[in-house]
């Protein structure tokens, strides 16, 4: 049952990696009329973060309890980590190690990438607010759907917020010549999941295409999410330990593939805020729609989500990962306002973090499961 679960789960993560690339081409032509760090913050974050959203939604509702939420929550908080601090930081690697394509279509690497400060603070401050409010709701002792309505309700002032960016952004025209790739055969296509090369092989893209390729990857996401959240139980199961172990760990990591690859993609591009802004947009819907939603859903057909905050419990446990992850959070946004320029010492910082982080995780998990007697 262990390898069948984590066959599972490492089919999941790639069928998720794939669909990604078709899901990135298709917001790429969506949004290629948006201002720089709105198209991260809005149809990126929102593409890439489907996994969490329907993870939590599979969890909660299969569980029905405490439990299926608070890993619901472990997968948030461990896609936010993994998020906030290693996805900047494969950001800053690629971009010294690879380089950045120039309009010229030759790849040079840079010594550092600049980030706007604006869109640090104007996503950092709304991240910070969401985990601030979350936790408040999990002091609780039971979650009522108005809390998934007021989490919703933060996210729907947020997408305001960013619009008023691409309100005041004077459309240019992209003069950019997209690069034709030999096309594929159709069972490459298909292993792949191109759909663009299996449905419009020859045909140039348009807003029709883009959003059929945006659905389709979306399907495919679910049905990965899907097995996704059985395998993650199933090894819970095996290990006997508390689900949150496994979720804010295997899941937070599979879940978070689509952000990675559309924010190195987008850093390698150049386009340096949106991969941050992806990357920071994607958290704040893992808080205020992954969680919210499905708290709102669940409280409107079942009732309240009861929970038991103290040390020991379930939701004890949560609750001390999304303190960890604001503490977290405090720490690295000064990073990216402090320093005007960001280059690979501080890529080893955040590193260095998420090592930490994931200490403080699996001596947890450890210490509950009764590893250390």
């Amino acid at each position: 049952m262990l390898l069948t679960a984590l066959a599972v789960l490492g089919i999941a993560a790639i069928v998720v990696m794939y669909a990604c690339n078709s899901f990135e081409e298709a917001t790429d032509f969506l949004g290629r009329n948006m201002a720089p760090g709105v198209k991260g913050a809005t149809l990126n974050a929102v593409g890439s973060s489907l996994p969490e959203l329907l993870t939590t939604l599979f969890l909660l509702f299969a569980f029905r309890d405490v439990d299926g939420f608070s890993g619901g929550v472990a997968t948030c908080a461990g896609s936010a980590v993994f998020n906030a601090i290693v996805i900047p930081a494969l950001c800053i690697l690629a971009v010294t190690l690879w380089g950045v394509k120039g309009k010229d279509g030759v790849r040079r690497r840079v010594p550092f990438i600049e980030i706007g400060r604006s869109t640090v603070l104007r996503d950092g401050m709304f991240f910070i607010a969401a985990e601030v409010l979350l936790i408040i709701f999990l002091g609780d002792t039971k979650l009522a759907w108005w809390m998934g309505g007021a989490l919703m309700l933060l996210y729907v002032v947020y997408v305001g917020w960013v619009l008023r960016f691409q309100a005041s952004h004077e459309e240019e025209e992209d003069e950019d010549e997209e690069e034709e790739d030999a096309p594929k055969s159709k069972l490459k296509a298909l292993l792949t999941l191109d759909f663009r090369s299996l449905l419009f092989p020859n045909a140039p893209l348009t807003d029709r295409h883009a959003w059929t390729i945006l659905g389709l990857s979306v399907t495919v996401i679910s049905a990965a999410c899907y097995g996704l959240s059985w395998s993650v139980v199933e090894i819970a199961d095996v290990f006997d330990v508390p689900l949150y172990f496994t979720t804010v760990i295997l899941a937070a990591a599979a879940t978070s593939v689509p952000d990675t690859v559309l924010s190195v993609k987008d850093a390698m591009k150049g386009n340096y805020d949106d991969a941050l802004a992806n990357a920071l947009g994607s958290n704040i819907f893992d808080i205020c729609v992954a969680l919210g939603l499905p708290l709102l859903i669940y409280g409107v057909v079942f009732g309240d989500v009861r929970i038991a905050a103290e040390t020991g419990s379930s939701a004890g446990d949560v609750q001390e990962l999304r303190v960890a992850l604001l503490v977290l959070s405090v720490i690295v946004m000064p990073i990216f306002l402090i320093s005007k320029r960001i280059d690979t010492r501080h890529a080893w910082i955040l590193l260095s973090l998420y090592g930490a982080w994931m200490l403080l995780i699996i001596g947890r998990a450890a210490q509950r499961s009764g590893l250390f007697g």
